[in-house]
């Protein structure tokens, strides 16, 4: 009589999702290995880019394509073009006013994780 204990070798069933780093956690290592002046080249940008060019969903679009582009970071059309209703419905009204919970559910399809929704939270503020 033979009797198995524990899970199968390669069947998965023992390992944790706390294995698998999150979202965030990825983006900071990508960040980690960027040439410094890129991104403070990025970060410039973005610090000029004026309030007109913020409430122009397609400046917004070029801007998050051409950064994905400098980070090397693949993003297919389907994506960013998901990331833009995000953006137009968290920007309603010209300023941030959407919670991260309801964007998350609604265009997270499943795929954010809570410490990344944390992390999230510390720069979408909704207006009061």
């Amino acid at each position: 009589m033979s009797r198995t204990v524990g899970p199968k070798a390669g069947s998965g069933a023992g390992q944790s999702k706390a294995a698998t780093p999150s979202i965030g956690d990825q983006l900071k290592d990508r960040l980690k290995t960027v040439n410094k002046g890129g991104l403070l080249g990025m970060l410039n940008e973005v610090h000029k880019t004026t309030p007109d060019q913020w409430q122009n969903p397609d400046s917004v679009k070029d801007m998050a394509k051409r950064f994905a582009e400098k980070l090397k970071i693949p993003v297919n059309e389907d994506r960013l073009n998901q990331f833009m209703k995000a953006y137009k419905d968290a920007t309603k009204g010209g300023q941030p006013n959407a919670s991260v919970e309801d964007l998350v559910k609604k265009y997270g399809k499943g795929k954010i994780d809570d410490a990344t929704v944390k992390e999230m939270k510390k720069f979408i503020k909704p207006k009061e």
